[in-house]
């Protein structure tokens, strides 16, 4: 009898081991949208940090990153675009692009001829050099009435 409780202490202990073992997984990360520009890029630098590999930062996006974009997150052969790179030299030859999301930047309603409601849209862009080593991370926020 003591055998057999001994036994059953043990299987449990060994299944509680295992499933805290398998249980390793990130939790998600989720970048506040309404924070500045440079504030998104910094929790973004904290997890993808410059010089990572393109195929780190796209398991970290693909893993732990919360986005709202449908679209497969795949690493492009083309330099970094947008407001934010336009103004860098470090656009690098390859990037990966993610729509993070959307926010309403000012709640109240602008009445002109119809009511529109603010909108921004933010999206950020991870660029690699031609050794596919992260050089530069920027976040753009577009502007929108609707």
């Amino acid at each position: 009898m003591r055998a057999r409780r001994f036994g059953l202490v043990l299987l449990l202990i060994m299944a509680s081991a295992g499933s805290a073992v398998c249980d390793t997984k990130e939790p998600p990360v989720v970048v506040d949208l309404r924070a500045h520009r440079a504030e998104i890029r910094a929790v973004l630098l904290r997890y993808t940090p410059l010089g990572s590999s393109a195929a780190k930062v796209l398991e970290f996006i693909s893993a732990q990153l919360g986005h709202a974009s449908d679209a497969p997150i795949t690493i492009e052969n083309e330099s970094a675009t947008g407001p934010a790179a336009e103004q860098s030299k470090k656009r690098g030859v390859k990037r990966i692009q993610v729509y993070l999301g959307q926010y309403y930047d000012h709640p109240e309603v602008v009445f002109l001829s119809a009511p529109l409601m603010m909108q921004k849209e933010v999206s950020a862009q991870w660029a690699f050099d031609q050794s596919d080593r992260l050089i530069e991370i920027f976040v753009d926020k577009k502007n929108g009435l609707y």
